[in-house]
């Protein structure tokens, strides 16, 4: 079984945060905490995970909150020194329980301390539980610091099923609380119908990773990374332009005060906040009516939000 890293450092001992890491949410930035704590004296803080949750490989249905780069970076931010990953297939969901433990655990990634969520499984069958790592790490000489739920809005524990759920519906501040950061979406722009140009309002036609879930249909004030770096405020929509009787669901954006060319360029976009219901309108001219109506709201509520290098940022 081959494990990958990024950015190995051959440490000899390190603390270990468990999880598929989906989102990097609240409850997950918990556990990375606990392993840059617990980070042994000259060893390494890492992260063992997968390149997808296992659940979602069983179901053959995948639903991600980011793509695996993305969250190799945010894992990254959080302070973590390794990231080792397994591709999650028969070979390693088949390992039994005690196999987990001191073939990967202790002798791939040399554990001296190892974290986890309250709910934790792994191993063939998910026979593996946190009382089972707690066992062996008495037997084999580790310790095991297990992370309690964390929970937001009435009590609901934050998880990344949660959170595609809330983005799916369109809650978009609540998945923002949760997430702690604003969702963002990378894609290539590509060419759509050319509506957006006829109305007076061009717009980049983003190409995103289908296995993405995305905010649910409307229309929201977004942030637009450009490959330059530079970051410009845009309306983006997400439906199927019900005006023209749409049938395929698009992604697209109106970059404000910003004329250039971004065919087969790779934009990244950060939502922000939900502003209305995708509407069919009587007429393009009633829609353009609109366009114009929401361009003034962005402008308005750009000011609420907090800009640090390019980037927006939660206060």
């Amino acid at each position: 079984m081959e494990i990958k890293w990024i950015n190995e450092t051959k440490a000899a001992k390190r603390s270990v945060a468990l999880g598929t890491f989906d989102g990097v949410h609240r409850g997950h930035q918990k556990l990375l905490e606990m392993a840059v704590l617990h980070r042994p004296h000259q060893g390494s803080s890492a992260v063992l995970t997968f390149d997808v949750p296992p659940e979602q490989h069983f179901k053959g249905q995948y639903r991600l909150l980011s793509s695996f780069r993305s969250k190799v970076d945010l894992i990254r931010a959080q302070g973590i020194d390794e990231v080792a990953w397994i591709p999650f297939g028969p070979e390693i969901s088949s390992l039994e329980a005690h196999e987990f433990v001191q073939r990967i655990l202790l002798d791939e990634l040399k554990a001296v301390h190892v974290i986890c969520g309250f709910n934790y499984r792994f191993g063939k069958q998910r026979a593996g539980d946190v009382r089972f790592l707690e066992e062996q790490g008495r037997v084999h000489g580790f310790e095991v610091t297990v992370v309690p739920s964390v929970q937001g809005r009435g009590g609901q524990v934050i998880s990344s099923t949660l959170i595609r759920q809330l983005l799916a519906e369109g809650q978009l501040e609540q998945a923002v609380e949760y997430l702690d950061r604003y969702p963002s979406y990378s894609g290539t722009v590509v060419r759509g119908e050319g509506r957006g140009r006829k109305l007076g309002f061009p717009t980049a036609n983003l190409q995103i990773d289908p296995l993405l879930v995305l905010p649910g249909e409307g229309v929201y004030l977004t942030w637009c990374l450009l490959p330059s770096g530079q970051g410009v405020p845009a309306l983006t929509s997400i439906g199927r332009n019900p005006t023209f009787d749409g049938q395929v669901q698009t992604v697209e954006a109106y970059l404000l005060d910003f004329a250039e060319d971004l065919y087969g360029q790779t934009l990244e976009i950060q939502f922000l906040q939900r502003m209305r219901d995708m509407i069919r309108y009587r007429s393009p001219q009633d829609l353009q009516e609109q366009i114009k109506a929401d361009i003034q709201e962005a402008r308005r509520l750009l000011s609420q939000f907090r800009l640090q290098d390019s980037r927006v940022v939660l206060k």
